[in-house]
């Protein structure tokens, strides 16, 4: 696995979680003693998750999280007490992936990690695969386009124009929509 960045007070827990992240194989886990740091070794390392102790007392937490979110979009794990737990929520709502209450069972919080990555990786695959669904609807949209211009001055049927594209396409060895982008650029200069 690749980083983790923690800020964790609670010395203890925070011994502990090191070892158990070293022990799951995490290949670096990057403790930071203020939420500054926090924020800028996570932009400098690039963490996989990132772990939070959060008091109410220190107030720049809640920002620096969500400009953590903004730019890394890291899976976010907040552990707070249980009176702050309301005001995670409302501030966290769209940027914490878990709020765990303390007294925090390293059991619940490898849990919330594993969870946590799996959802992140999930959100990753349904963007790639978003990604992919606009380039073919755009490569449908040109070689539509495309196909309507050599049905319009050529006079060709629509089978025609494709086939024609289908032909011509193979023959040079690229894909419709490169071939699709040739004729409406050609059509576009006079050619």
């Amino acid at each position: 696995m690749g980083k983790v960045v923690l800020y964790v007070r609670d010395e203890k827990l925070l011994e502990s979680l090191k070892k158990r992240l070293l022990e799951r194989g995490f290949a670096e886990i990057i403790a930071s003693a203020t939420p500054g740091e926090l924020y800028a070794e996570s932009i400098e390392n690039n963490p996989e998750i990132a772990v939070i102790e959060y008091s109410s007392s220190e107030q720049e937490v809640s920002g620096m999280v969500k400009k953590l979110w903004d730019k890394l979009s890291i899976p976010i794990i907040m552990i707070a007490e249980d009176g702050d737990l309301k005001s995670v929520q409302t501030w966290g709502e769209s940027v914490v992936s878990t709020i765990l209450a303390k007294p925090v069972r390293e059991e619940e919080l490898m849990a919330a990690l594993v969870l946590s990555l799996a959802a992140a990786r999930r959100v990753e695959k349904l963007k790639e695969e978003v990604a992919n669904l606009k380039e073919n609807i755009e490569s449908r949209k040109l070689v539509e386009k495309a196909k309507g211009r050599l049905m319009e001055r050529d006079k060709l049927t629509e089978a025609e124009a494709f086939r024609r594209m289908q032909r011509l396409a193979m023959d040079r060895r690229i894909s419709m929509r490169q071939l699709a982008e040739a004729i409406l650029l050609t059509d576009r200069i006079g050619c």
